[in-house]
């Protein structure tokens, strides 16, 4: 009975610590300022482009998809950017992250544009500087 509390409460300890885990303690890669290399592509609200159609055009996180937002891939998010945070993207401007791309994409992000005139205007484009900006969220932190 002994063994299986401690067994229990150091479970609970390894998730607890896990999830308390705050951004500020990610390693100085993850932190503002920090600049890559990525490929840009575009996408609109359009249901055909989100989940098929048919179905409720929205972020992960559950806003309307809409300029002004993107969408970063799943290892940028792993290495600890994260929703509400500012990214600059060389030439386009500054944006919200708000949704995530699928998991086959690496160092890619998602400009959220209103229709597909806009989207072809700015095509995909490769390499080109990103830099991960702080957002509001943590302003308040500071």
């Amino acid at each position: 009975m002994r063994v299986a509390f401690i067994a229990i409460a150091a479970i609970f300890l390894t998730v607890t610590a896990h999830a308390a885990t705050h951004k500020n303690m990610l390693p100085k890669s993850s932190r503002p300022g920090k600049k890559i290399l990525a490929t840009i592509t575009v996408y609109t609200p359009s249901p055909r482009e989100n989940n098929g159609p048919g179905t409720k055009s929205g972020t992960a996180i559950g806003t309307r998809i809409r300029p002004g937002i993107v969408a970063v891939s799943r290892d940028l998010l792993h290495a600890g950017w994260d929703y509400g945070d500012k990214v600059r993207i060389k030439g386009l401007g500054t944006f919200i992250i708000e949704d995530t791309m699928h998991q086959r994409f690496r160092r890619t992000i998602d400009v959220a544009v209103p229709n597909l005139a806009a989207a072809k205007k700015i095509g995909k484009l490769r390499n080109i500087e990103v830099t991960l900006l702080e957002s509001e969220a943590h302003d308040a932190d500071s």
